[in-house]
């Protein structure tokens, strides 16, 4: 059951389970608020519960401040009957919704959640805290839900948050996307890290200065990010870059972190000659390679086949730089015509 009742400004709380100390309402927003209430007026829609004489928001903070910003003295809310989890689905589902592009809502929404979940031993797992919120969706493979991005990111940069290795500041004014991208290839690596002094005995002080150097790509990245410098796109090999870059002016010259990068490189490059969409196009094109009669045709392999030769120039380049004393392979094709 719910009812429309209206209320003193002075008589509302805000959700148990948003932090307005640490993550105050977004400026920009309210502002957007203060003008549209001042055009059409505040409409009714906030729900909230009723706590002894008090009501409190389910969600609805950011029309609360810009109401009491523009002077008003009462609002309407829809009160209903709402437990704590309750109120946590309503904060996780509207957020999802109108502010998916501040990460840091997301982030407060995510916080609450775990909190929430800590007296719940059962619904502790990061995956039983997505569904509460709503942040999942069904893989089409085996129609079991998974986290979505926003889940993941929250995931991710809690992680490094409370590891110590990042701030919530360092995710101001980012995209939840940008911060998926940041956060999640940051904790990859770190965990990636672990594993790999795990198994070959490195000291601590190494892995700890290669977590650092991680840590420290990622803020970078981040601030770039911000300045849009750097695509979306590339957001993730760019903490890889800066991580590297940070390793390189360091004291600490021993680190598993070139064992870590230089194995998603060549992953990366092994991705690129098999499976990426160049490779794809290249290997539609041969099949019908010799079907090709008009002269236009003839030109675009003539064009195919310099940049192929330039990217083996390249190739070479860079072998004779990583590797300057490596034997040569010899193709098994090479050694049969030879024969």
């Amino acid at each position: 059951m719910s009812k429309i009742v209206t209320v003193s400004i002075k008589s509302i709380k805000e959700n148990p389970h948003r932090d307005l100390g640490t993550y105050p309402t977004i400026e920009k927003k309210v502002e957007a608020l203060m003008r549209s209430f001042k055009d059409v007026g505040l409409w009714e829609g906030i729900i909230a519960r009723q706590v002894g004489n008090k009501y409190e928001l389910a969600f609805g903070h950011h029309r609360f401040e810009a109401a009491k910003r523009i002077g008003m003295k009462e609002i309407p809310l829809v009160v209903r009957d709402l437990s704590d989890e309750d109120m946590l689905k309503f904060m996780g589902r509207e957020n999802g919704e109108d502010y998916s592009t501040e990460f840091l809502i997301m982030l407060n929404t995510w916080e609450g959640a775990v909190k929430f979940s800590a007296a719940r031993p059962k619904k502790s797992h990061t995956i039983d805290i997505a569904r509460i919120l709503g942040w999942t969706e069904i893989q089409k493979d085996t129609a079991t839900d998974q986290m979505n991005h926003v889940a993941k990111a929250c995931a991710s940069a809690t992680a490094l948050i409370h590891g110590g290795y990042l701030g919530r500041t360092d995710f101001e004014v980012l995209s939840v996307r940008a911060a998926q991208e940041i956060a999640a290839r940051a904790h990859s690596r770190m965990d990636q890290i672990d594993k790999v002094a795990k198994a070959t005995n490195r000291p601590k002080k190494e892995v700890d200065a290669a977590k650092k150097h991680v840590a420290k790509g990622a803020k970078i990245t981040a601030r770039e990010s911000r300045e849009g410098t750097v695509a979306q796109k590339d957001l993730r090999s760019q903490v890889d870059v800066n991580a590297f870059k940070a390793a390189a002016t360091s004291k600490v010259k021993e680190s598993p972190l070139f064992a870590v990068f230089g194995k998603g490189l060549a992953d990366s490059i092994e991705k690129m000659l098999n499976t990426d969409k160049s490779s794809e196009k290249l290997n539609e094109i041969a099949k019908v390679v010799g079907d090709v009669t008009m002269e236009e045709d003839h030109a675009v392999l003539r064009q195919i086949d310099y940049q192929l030769s330039e990217l083996g120039i390249r190739t070479e380049s860079w072998k004779k730089r990583l590797i300057p004393n490596s034997v040569k392979v010899v193709g098994l094709r090479q050694l049969e015509k030879k024969s």
